[in-house]
């Protein structure tokens, strides 16, 4: 009869197992930065606004950030998105900021731009764009963290409050970075 229990409980503890070690980080003292890079997923890209483009609105950027943390459960992540080229744009900027509570597993919300050049000289700035953020950190050797976060777009904040009446999958991006903390 015990054995017949044996495996489910051993599958649940390894399948936990990283998630304790993701939280039982020990609580510091002060404030924390990070520096990182990465790459991101996005396919949400709204290009109605540029004239004159023919863009996929699938592709994959490179990620680089920022990370204070002024306590243990507040996060100020500021990160920069570098696509290189696609159809007839040369590269599109994406600076983007983001408020997050929690630690191991965090949430919050950011705004974002698109700095969008063609390859024909225009360039255009796109309207701002919303973002609820959730993601969670995974240590790694020393003072690396391995961060994964989603990413839901929004046309305006006030949306914020209807995502789950109006979720919309195809509004969703992804993200994977590696973090050194300092």
């Amino acid at each position: 009869m015990a054995r017949k229990y044996l495996m489910p409980v051993l599958l649940i503890a390894l399948a936990l197992a990283p998630v304790k070690v993701c939280f039982a980080r020990t609580q510091r003292q002060g404030p924390r930065n990070s520096i990182g890079a990465g790459v991101r997923y996005n396919d949400h890209v709204e290009m109605d606004e540029i004239e004159n483009a023919e863009f996929d609105d699938s592709y994959l950027s490179y990620v680089v950030g920022f990370r204070y943390e002024p306590n243990y459960m507040w996060i100020v992540d500021a990160v920069l998105d570098y696509y290189p080229s696609g159809d007839d744009i040369s590269y599109i900027l994406s600076p983007r900021i983001s408020l997050l509570r929690g630690h191991g597993f965090c949430y919050g919300m950011g705004i974002e731009w698109k700095y969008v050049k063609l390859e024909s000289g225009e360039s255009d700035w796109s309207d701002e764009t919303y973002l609820v953020q959730a993601g969670f950190e995974m240590p790694m050797a020393g003072d690396n963290m391995l961060h994964i976060d989603a990413y839901y777009g929004l046309e305006e904040f006030s949306d914020s409050f209807e995502i789950i009446s109006d979720f919309d999958s195809d509004r969703l991006t992804f993200g994977l970075r590696f973090y050194h903390y300092f």
